[in-house]
């Protein structure tokens, strides 16, 4: 259906109001996805959003404000999405990497003496749930019913430890000059 229900007046409304503020729009965009591209989507899918919804839109209250608003929110839900996506990587950026030769005896042995370091470093309930995820393969389900906790307790134990094992392997790193 054209124009979502909309008549030939509030079409022409809708036109009008669109473009007294699309400059602001792609500079709003520009600012907050930081590339051409993404901000041209992000205008586009706002430009159709509003038109779709602008029987909902109150003529006479502040059109650039309400456009302004749907562009934040399909900004953030976005963002959202792209966060919970795992990274996409080239395989070509990632092929040397990939066709490395196994570490040898040494480098293992280095290895593992960063990961006892670090781990070592870790209070004992940030350690256990390490341990039972990483090593033992427990899900965040079967991590909460064997240490009776919460499953956001386990994910955010998970994170702190992460972050835990960050820092502690870099000051191992700096103290041996690696």
């Amino acid at each position: 259906m054209l124009g979502f229900g909309l008549n030939k007046k509030r079409q022409r409304e809708f036109k009008d109001n669109l473009e007294g503020v699309i400059n602001t729009l792609y500079s709003v965009a520009l600012y907050m996805a930081r590339n051409r591209e993404d901000s041209e989507d992000l205008v586009q899918e706002t430009a159709l959003r509003a038109h779709k919804y602008y029987h909902r839109f109150n003529p006479g209250t502040n059109f650039k404000a309400w456009i302004l608003t749907i562009l934040r929110n399909i900004f953030i839900n976005n963002y959202r999405k792209n966060k919970r996506e795992p990274q996409k990587v080239d395989f070509q950026e990632v092929a040397n990497f990939v066709s490395l030769t196994k570490i040898t005896g040494a480098e293992e042995e280095i290895l593992q003496e960063k990961i006892n370091y670090a781990l070592s470093r870790l209070p004992e309930t940030l350690r256990t749930v390490i341990n039972l995820f990483y090593f033992e393969n427990f899900s965040y389900k079967e991590i909460a019913g064997i240490l009776d906790i919460p499953v956001g307790t386990v994910m955010s134990r998970l994170y702190s430890a992460r972050q835990m094992l960050k820092g502690s392997l870099f000051v191992y790193n700096k103290q041996k000059g690696s």
